[in-house]
């Protein structure tokens, strides 16, 4: 199964003299979430799951960054249905450049995490349905 949450707000703190100091911090609003049927993300915000009502967001805050040429190991605390954990982020650098529709100057990444959905209090279905989950990322900031 795929899903994707959208309307992700965050901070990006990077000098490219000093590119292991950076930080980064997004807030991740669990209504964003996007899946197959309007059904099944109703139920993923049910307190089965997400219990959105209760905790409507979902935060990563970075406590370090590793970097080797144009990727880097982010490790961060993920907080997500009142429970925080840490979690190793792969991250690729994308790419720089003004961006032609709002002329802003922006940096891109990718990235990749593994996480347990049980970790964070989300084991409804385990194992009839799979607890470990890959988050792939595309970020975008703005400067």
């Amino acid at each position: 199964l795929y899903g994707v949450f959208g309307q992700i707000t965050g901070t990006l703190q990077l000098d490219p003299a000093r590119p292991s100091a950076a930080m980064v911090q997004m807030d991740i609003p669990v209504s964003g979430l996007v899946v197959t049927t309007p059904a099944f993300a109703q139920h993923l915000r049910t307190p089965d799951l997400f219990d959105a009502e209760k905790f409507p967001t979902a935060k990563f805050v970075s406590k370090s960054v590793q970097v080797r040429g144009q990727e880097a190991t982010i490790m961060g605390d993920l907080t997500m249905h009142g429970v925080t954990k840490p979690v190793t982020l792969q991250a690729k650098f994308f790419g720089t450049g003004v961006n032609p529709q709002n002329k802003k100057q922006t940096v891109g990444f990718s990235g990749t995490a593994k996480i347990k959905r049980s970790d964070f209090g989300l084991g409804f279905a385990v194992p009839v349905v799979a607890d470990e989950v890959t988050l792939d990322i595309a970020a975008a900031f703005e400067k």
